[in-house]
């Protein structure tokens, strides 16, 4: 009977583990599905941005819903940060093609964590149903 105790209690354990990495999955996911938007968000506004009469007034975001009138010289180049602190000058069509890649490389990891929460469902299934039966068999003897 300790046996079936010890058996009960670390399949508990285990369940509970399982409870806990799905969370952080489904945290992540969430998360990483948030930029995605961020990033789908951007593209379109590149296409807006793309059509503005470049002898316009604009105004330009500083932070924190504050922004600043400018005046648009070029809205056919931006600046942007390809990473360590590396900002270079890309046409529009570059910068989506760029962002296209994200979006294919993160839609990418969402499958990854997607289908490791998949696994991890069925595995907690499986030790619900152990556990079940492991209960039923501790109440008949």
């Amino acid at each position: 009977m300790p046996k079936q105790n010890q058996e009960l209690q670390q399949k508990y354990l285990e369940l509970q583990y399982i409870i806990q990495q799905i969370t952080q999955l489904q945290q992540q996911i969430l998360a990483i599905q948030t930029q995605l938007l961020e990033l789908k968000n951007l593209k379109g506004n590149l296409d807006k941005f793309d059509n503005l009469d470049s002898s316009k007034d604009a105004f330009v975001p500083l932070g924190y819903n504050i922004y600043t009138k400018a005046n648009l010289k070029n809205n056919k180049e931006l600046l942007v940060n390809v990473g360590a602190n590396v900002i270079v000058e890309k046409t529009i069509e570059e910068t989506n093609e760029l962002i296209d890649e994200q979006i294919k490389e993160i839609e990418q990891v969402v499958n990854n964590l997607q289908m490791q929460l998949n696994e991890l469902e069925l595995r907690g299934q499986s030790l619900q149903e152990e556990l079940v039966k492991l209960t039923q068999k501790q109440q008949i003897i």
